[in-house]
């Protein structure tokens, strides 16, 4: 026979359903703010790197995607959880980790110069 007490819990604890919930909200609120930054940087790339000579933009471009690429990363390994209960938000956030790897690669690799052209055109029709 045991002799635990049974108490109830604290009321902290037996909220944590509430808590879940909301964590769940803000970090779906703060990848949705992600996202959106990773998607305004297109039209900024259109405008700035589509020139010959795009000077110290390249270096900020660069700056910046590997910032959003590090978020990305990090919110990837919480989304990667296989207890992580939002396999859409998961698949959204894989796909925009794949998209900044494309651009740095595009604009900052060693991609061949017909594949960086075929993309460039089709990104930019």
């Amino acid at each position: 026979m045991s002799n635990i007490l049974q108490e109830p819990a604290p009321i902290e604890v037996s909220h944590l359903g509430n808590f879940e919930a909301r964590m769940l909200r803000n970090f779906q609120a703060a990848v949705e703010d992600w996202d959106e930054v990773c998607s305004a940087l297109g039209a900024w790339e259109a405008e700035h790197l589509t020139s010959e000579d795009v000077g110290p933009a390249g270096q900020q471009h660069r700056q910046w995607v590997t910032e959003l690429l590090s978020w990305g990363r990090l919110v990837q390994r919480a989304t990667q959880q296989p207890e992580f209960p939002d396999k859409v938000l998961a698949s959204r956030v894989d796909a925009r980790v794949r998209h900044l790897e494309d651009k740095l690669s595009l604009w900052h690799g060693d991609m061949p110069s017909a594949e960086q052209d075929r993309i460039l055109q089709a990104a930019f029709k």
